[in-house]
């Protein structure tokens, strides 16, 4: 078996470039079959100049138990060859998905021997920079530096701005790959309503493409979601993967986000979808279409407390007959102040504007506003019973009844919602639900 080293001496300035390759030769039987050191068996060195002339290039600075990064770059010389380096240092490279990647010894370069004041050689551990150096990996992202005599890691070295940097300044360079990564659409889709304190969930949707010239390359999608005064979007940022994008292939990425209403009123979100290489040696030559945004619309509702049926605590409903019981339902939109009822803010129901009302099942009335307007479109003031069925306060409440049968309500239906608008000019939107129980 033949293993290649890319090898080079660099000290005091001087920079020295062998290439080292370890082959097993045959010898007479060992004093000890296997043994390591019995030098009849040991793999013999030798040079081989068929190198690819590039390393990493690690500049320290170097603590008692610690290295602050100074530089990190690709060099256009082949490192000089771990072999034979003591355990003084452990070099161990990770791929993207940190998966190890390859690991050498090498020499501390904190060790420097000097002249001993009475003659002779003295050993001594300096602070100032010293430099490192391994060989090339495109698909290296990190290298951990490991004290191996104290047991400590020294620090962890991100090789992708290094790896960059040299594939945009040689994207020819048989190492590099070139791929112009787009996002070529995107979307943002959900309820058109959410209700104050109330999380409401939202579909992003973004295409990503190679347009070339290279691939197949594996692309990373990140996501930065905002939202105006009223609204909070939750997570703020997503990391998504498009990978094995082929030269010309498109792929969607999909994801979702939960957006809460935290103030009435029209309210936007803000999704911008982003997609950068994988990989550093990945050099994506266009810049402007890498990101698209997207907007979506939501109207924010003041939350209200229903009383469907007053007086009557079950709330029974028969719509299965030919004949639906009751054939108008009495429904009270109730005035609350802030904290009544567990309402974060105080709706007064004097100010319902009756043409804006619709009775219906929760999903309809928030996705499209589809219910039934109440009897003759009529919303009176009047005091009516608390949930307690029993209590009567001295707010007058918005008393409507609605026809049972054009509510919408289903089998699997337990409950009975009220949307409109309220206060001046074209209002704010309310929104309020009660239990029923439907009778067999």
């Amino acid at each position: 078996m033949k293993l290649n080293r890319r090898t080079s001496l660099i000290a005091a300035g001087l920079t020295a470039t062998v290439m080292v390759t370890w082959v097993a030769t045959s010898a007479a039987a060992p004093a000890a079959p296997g043994d390591p050191e019995d030098p009849a068996t040991t793999p013999q060195p030798q040079y081989d100049y068929d190198n690819d002339d590039k390393s990493f290039v690690i500049d320290l600075q170097f603590g008692a138990s610690s290295a602050t990064l100074v530089d990190a770059t690709v060099g256009t010389e082949p490192s000089y060859s771990h072999l034979g380096d003591p355990p003084q240092l452990q070099l161990s490279l990770t791929d993207e998905d940190g998966n190890p990647a390859g690991t050498v010894n090498s020499y501390d370069p904190r060790w420097s021997f000097e002249e001993a004041p009475g003659g002779g050689e003295q050993l001594v551990i300096r602070e100032s920079p010293g430099t490192l150096t391994i060989p090339f990996d495109p698909d290296a992202a990190s290298l951990l530096v490991r004290d191996q005599q104290a047991g400590v890691d020294l620090t962890t070295v991100d090789l992708g701005p290094a790896i960059q940097d040299f594939c945009v300044a040689h994207p020819t360079d048989a190492d590099c790959v070139e791929a112009d990564l787009a996002v070529t659409a995107s979307s943002v889709t959900g309820d058109p309503m959410g209700v104050i304190g109330q999380p409401t969930t939202v579909d992003v949707s973004a295409v990503v493409k190679n347009l070339g010239p290279d691939g197949p390359v594996d692309g990373k999608v990140t996501q930065t979601a905002t939202g105006t005064a009223g609204v909070t979007v939750t997570p703020a940022n997503r990391d998504l993967d498009a990978d094995g994008l082929a030269v010309g292939a498109s792929s969607t990425v999909n994801s979702t986000y939960d957006v809460k209403c935290t103030a009435a009123g029209a309210q936007t979100v803000t999704v911008t979808s982003a997609i950068s290489p994988a990989l550093a040696k990945v050099v994506d030559p266009v810049a402007a279409n890498n990101s698209k945004a997207a907007t979506f619309a939501i109207d924010c509702a003041v939350p209200v407390t229903l009383n469907v049926l007053p007086g009557v605590r079950t709330n029974p409903v028969f719509v299965s007959g030919p004949i639906a019981l009751p054939p108008l339902l009495p429904i009270a939109v109730l005035t609350t102040r802030a904290g009544e009822y567990g309402n974060p803010l105080a709706f007064d129901a004097t100010k319902i504007k009756p043409t804006t009302v619709r009775v219906g099942v929760r999903d309809a009335l928030i996705a499209s506003n589809t219910g039934t307007p109440p009897f003759l479109n009529a919303v009176l003031s009047a005091f009516s019973i608390e949930p307690d069925e029993h209590t009567v306060d001295l707010d007058k409440d918005g008393v409507l009844q609605a026809p049972t049968r054009d509510i919408g309500i289903r089998p699997d239906t337990t409950e009975v919602c009220v949307r409109g608008r309220f206060g001046t000019g074209t209002g704010t939107t309310f929104f309020g639900c009660d239990h029923i129980t439907q009778l067999p």
